[in-house]
């Protein structure tokens, strides 16, 4: 790689960390709309500081930090939003201060995606330092409601020019040309029952922090008062299969409990005996072929993610993930008639598709060498399996930051992120940057 950009980077990097440090301290939970705008306010003024042109669009939903001109450009989608951390008993540090142990950098958003935020800011500042002209313009596009609904980034979609081409570090190495598509269908159930059962009943259940993370707590309350705690482990929903859903041990526990019959617990029952399987073989859903096109592209998975009950309604969320091929309204009607007989209706349904770029592109390639370079690996094409703003754009792929057979605490307690890895990753987008950048050849 680039001598100059290596050293750039390795000499920034105690000043990287602590810029990563402040950005974490900001609790930028999606739905805490005054420290989000705070995240996303404290990185442009940093960019700014850097000498990058700098600025929010949309209101505050959307900010870009960009240098250098031509006529492509060079798009890096990120978000400043995190999941919330949970209950912090959970966790062994506070989750919004930075603690570096065992050479990682621990608090929520280091690894998804504030610390590559960072890291790419970095990256462009060691092109930029090179002091040789741009002959393209690159952009980093930050978001705001990434984990949530991206009202953010569909109304930027629809309002600005986009990037020709371009990455997003939220999911993993190798180069991800093919990320699975997302469905979050939210049902209704009415679960007041005729009389008052007989006996100690189960009254209200509440469990789950976020759509697009498995509950590793569950807690119910009885009709006596008394609530029961169940534990799981909980992890991001994009492979359910890898945590264990507090849901189905809180339904193991309660059946050595003696509860009188309600249409709650007869929910809970139908939950668990037909949701538990990630896969859906018990409610038609399994895909029988994890190929398209000679690629692998996996298969149907879901879990319930949000289950509140209390008064007579019970709300579900179940999140997701399909191939590329899958029709995801299919996935919403089945849902809807498995939840039918049970008293159920949609109350909310919203899918993002599925991505598959050719991996023939000629901006992959430069993607590829810089990754051969800097780690001395051979590039792959793989799947993604969790959703990122890859879906937003055409021309997208989801590239980094955990390499090979690294640990992903992507929306998990204590989630870290490797500081070896973050200097590598750094060093591979600088590279990619400086390849694009610095000529007037078409990447198209």
């Amino acid at each position: 790689m680039n001598a100059q950009i290596e050293k750039y980077i390795d000499d920034h990097f105690e000043e990287m960390l602590k810029d990563l440090k402040d950005f974490v301290a900001i609790p930028s939970v999606s739905s805490d709309h005054d420290n989000v705008v705070r995240a996303l306010r404290f990185v442009l003024d940093l960019a700014e500081g850097y000498g990058f042109k700098a600025y929010s669009v949309l209101n505050d939903q959307v900010g870009i930090i960009e240098m250098g001109e031509g006529k492509e450009t060079l798009g890096i989608l990120t978000h400043v939003d995190v999941v919330p951390p949970g209950d912090k008993e959970d966790w062994d540090s506070d989750p919004f201060e930075t603690v570096i142990k065992d050479n990682r950098i621990y608090g929520r958003g280091t690894l998804d995606d504030k610390g590559m935020i960072i890291s790419n800011i970095y990256a462009m500042r060691a092109v930029k330092d090179l002091g040789l002209p741009l002959q393209k313009k690159v952009q980093l596009i930050m978001g705001t409601q990434e984990e949530v609904e991206w009202v953010d980034m569909d109304q930027f979609v629809k309002e600005y020019p986009l990037p020709d081409y371009g990455y997003t570090p939220d999911g993993e190495y190798p180069i991800c040309n093919i990320e699975k598509g997302t469905v979050d269908q939210c049902l209704e159930f009415d679960v007041r029952d005729d009389k008052e059962p007989e006996g100690v009943y189960l009254k209200k259940l509440d469990i789950g922090i976020a759509n697009n993370v498995v509950p590793g707590k569950a807690r119910a309350v009885l009709s006596n008062g008394e609530a029961v705690w169940a534990m799981g482990k909980s992890v991001h929903s994009c492979q359910p299969e890898r945590g264990d859903n507090a849901i189905f041990r809180l339904k193991e526990i309660l059946d050595h409990t003696d509860l009188a019959p309600s249409k709650l617990q007869d929910l809970l029952n139908a939950v668990t005996e037909d949701l538990s399987d990630p896969f859906g073989s018990k409610v038609g859903l399994y895909s029988d072929d994890e190929y398209y096109m000679g690629e692998f592209v996996h298969r149907n998975a879901f879990s319930p993610t949000i289950f509140k009950a209390e008064d007579g309604r019970a709300i579900l969320n179940i999140n997701v993930r399909f191939p590329y091929g899958e029709d995801p309204e299919n996935i919403i009607k089945h849902f809807e008639d498995w939840a039918e007989p049970l008293g159920g209706k949609t109350l909310k349904a919203s899918f993002l598709p599925a991505v598959f770029v050719s991996k023939e592109r000629p901006f992959l390639k430069v993607f590829a060498d810089a990754y051969e370079d800097v780690t001395g690996l051979e590039n792959e094409f793989t799947l993604a399996y969790g959703g990122s703003y890859a879906k937003a754009m055409p021309n997208v792929v989801s590239w980094a930051p955990l390499f090979p057979g690294e640990e992903d605490t992507c929306h998990e307690p204590n989630e870290f992120m490797d500081l070896d890895s973050l200097l590598k990753s750094t060093k591979i987008f600088g590279e990619s940057i400086m390849q694009i950048a610095l000529t007037e050849k078409s990447f198209k």
